[in-house]
């Protein structure tokens, strides 16, 4: 079992290297006031949560200093917290949360991208500062793992993102939802409905963002039926996003639960969804003539 679990955090581990190794991260800079206490106590500064983070970029394949396409990394210390034992009579942990983006060095050349990693470690022997570490490393290679999964996802082909939808990884799983959604790929859209129902809720907020900004009408029936919920809260957003997507079946829902759901921020939202869709309409009609 753990051999398999290496190989395969090696062969994920070198499919990241290929896809990021002609990014340089040419800088690393700490948001400031952001290295807190406890980590400041274990001896850990802005230049060793900075060192973290370039250890943990350049673990995930990205390449460090000047040359090929330059980033700029910016880290945040996410929180830090002092956790319970994993199991009974086991010691103590601690937990840090570490986010990083990286930004393109020159305006105009592609968004940023940022991913959180977490670490834990146990707080065993006398050097307590050797946890706090420990944590510290772990969290940023999660981090960088993270970006180099989601770089390498861009490089994919439609067929390949579509297969990585059906990952065991949640990250592999989400950053192919976002580049998918990003291409406005309709051959992507059943694929991405089967992840409405996905077991990382991450991931199924993903779906629903990106069903709504493809905008394929073959997406309505699952929203419309994933917003049959007792969350009136999730019920409102997905008629706002059903709205965006369009259509007969769209607007007939819409009238429906306009008139008839019992809160008023359904309601409400499906009133501004059937306004923007007439406005639309509009638009395109006065288009329409005048071509």
């Amino acid at each position: 079992m753990r051999l398999t679990l290496a190989l395969t955090l090696a062969l994920l581990g070198a499919a990241c290297t290929r896809g990021v190794s002609q990014i340089h991260v040419t800088q690393v800079r700490i948001a400031d006031g952001n290295v807190i206490e406890p980590l400041r106590e274990a001896g850990l500064d802005d230049s060793a949560v900075a060192a973290a983070a370039r250890d943990g970029l350049e673990a995930a394949g990205f390449s460090l200093g000047e040359g090929g396409r330059p980033y700029r990394a910016e880290v945040d210390v996410a929180g830090v917290r002092l956790a319970p034992p994993a199991t009974p009579g086991g010691p103590a942990r601690v937990e840090v949360a570490l986010s990083v983006e990286l930004a393109p060095a020159a305006p105009g050349r592609g968004g940023a991208r940022r991913e959180t990693g977490s670490g834990t470690a146990p707080l065993v022997g006398a050097d307590p500062r050797a946890a706090w570490r420990s944590a510290l490393a772990l969290a940023a290679r999660e981090a960088a793992r993270g970006l180099a999964l989601g770089f390498a996802e861009e490089g994919k082909s439609v067929e390949k993102l579509i297969a990585d939808l059906g990952s065991k990884d949640a990250r592999v799983r989400d950053h192919a939802v976002r580049v998918l959604a990003e291409r406005k790929s309709a051959a992507a859209v059943p694929a991405i409905i089967e992840r409405l129902r996905d077991e990382d809720g991450a991931v199924a907020r993903r779906a629903i963002g990106a069903l709504a900004q493809i905008g394929d009408e073959r997406a309505v029936g699952p929203l419309i039926e994933l917003s049959q919920s007792d969350e009136p809260g999730l019920t409102a957003r997905v008629a706002r996003l059903i709205g965006d997507i369009g259509g007969a079946e769209a607007e007939g829902y819409l009238l429906t639960i306009e008139a008839g759901h019992p809160d008023p921020r359904v309601r409400g939202a499906a009133r501004e969804a059937l306004r923007d869709m007439r406005a639309r309409a509009e638009q395109a009609a006065a288009v329409s003539v005048r071509k």
